[in-house]
């Protein structure tokens, strides 16, 4: 599993995060859901194919059962960075798997109790019902995915006979929830740290709103570090990891960041501090370089020559976002030659 889907299920397994999902997308925003009421189920479910006999695991990313009063149903969210284009015959497996996990405990507390059905073929007795079981498919992809959202998406009928099958085939509909293209009335409705999430990826691609977000909010979260793992994953870039050394503890639970600051310490003041001692060593390169040559002229334009291949090599180092290697290269004299020789320069 990667590391941006372990970072996705890390943050949807806090249960605040997962009403909060659940109440927007299914109730419109109404607090119908809420954590206290939200267990955690294991997210594998082990089968058995009929054909071969041999048990199957199906893998949930987060499922969590709500009790409310005396009913319970269950809810699953799977996250998907991409389309997959199996996804109505995947939910078909979650769905099947989650019911017959029910029918088997009803099935086996009827032979406990000895109050089996009449007349057995049917399994359960009327009156005992299943728990709904509902999958909603977060798709964080750029990307809106359109189809498949259902079984006959997938399916190839004879041209001649299309209209008389399809009638007789149930759609095993998919819930997929765009979210980099949801509306900002249901944007405003996230209560938890997942709006944060929801609004970066309607940012887009876009450098400008991205930048503009990231100056313009102060994030208040409550699950700090799950929600800066997230970010490390989904951007690729170790300086959101960096940030937990940011947070600001509140009073009770999480904590608040602001990314500007994020962004000016760990790009700014580095280069800033790298280029200082590099002009150091340039000097200190400089005046030996002149000394050898036994003249003032010498120091000066080795001064002048070691100045400008530390900046050149710092710039070099921003430009590829190597952040950790600006890090080295200040302390270790040693590895910084190694980087000057890596990009050519002063050859």
């Amino acid at each position: 599993m990667g590391a941006k889907d372990l970072a996705e299920k890390n943050l949807l397994q806090y249960k605040d995060v997962f009403s909060d999902i659940v109440n927007v997308n299914l109730f419109g925003g109404r607090c119908y859901v809420s954590a206290e009421e939200l267990s955690r189920e294991p997210g594998e479910l082990i089968t058995k194919v009929v054909s071969d006999d041999k048990l199957r695991q199906l893998q949930m990313d987060v499922p969590m059962k709500c009790k409310k009063d005396n009913t319970n149903f269950f809810l699953c969210l799977e996250n998907q960075s991409d389309k997959n284009n199996i996804m109505p015959v995947r939910d078909m497996g979650y769905q099947h798997a989650k019911y017959m996990e029910q029918i088997k405990e009803v099935k086996e507390n009827n032979r406990k109790t000895g109050n089996y059905p009449t007349p057995m073929t049917k399994e359960l007795n009327d009156s005992q019902k299943l728990s709904p079981v509902i999958t909603l498919v977060l798709n964080y992809s750029q990307k809106k995915w359109e189809k498949p959202r259902c079984l006959n998406d997938m399916l190839e009928f004879p041209e001649d006979m299309k209209c008389e099958l399809e009638p007789w085939i149930p759609s095993y509909s998919v819930c997929v929830i765009n979210l980099a293209s949801q509306p900002e009335t249901t944007i405003s409705q996230y209560q938890s740290d997942f709006k944060y999430i929801v609004r970066y990826l309607c940012c887009g691609n876009d450098r400008k709103k991205l930048d503009e977000y990231f100056q313009t909010t102060e994030f208040e979260l409550d699950h700090p570090e799950a929600f800066l793992d997230w970010l490390s994953a989904v951007t690729n870039d170790t300086r959101y990891r960096k940030a937990k050394e940011l947070i600001e503890e509140t009073e009770g639970k999480g904590g608040k960041i602001n990314m500007c600051v994020l962004l000016d310490m760990y790009e700014e003041r580095g280069v800033e501090k790298g280029i200082a001692q590099g002009e150091a060593r340039g000097i200190e390169k400089g005046i030996a370089q002149g000394l050898e040559q036994g003249e003032a002229r010498g120091i000066v334009k080795g001064i002048s020559q070691g100045i400008q291949e530390i900046n050149t090599l710092y710039h070099c180092l921003l430009a590829d976002n190597r952040m950790e290697d600006i890090q080295k290269a200040i302390i270790d004299t040693e590895y910084q030659k190694e980087l000057l020789q890596e990009y050519g320069i002063g050859e």
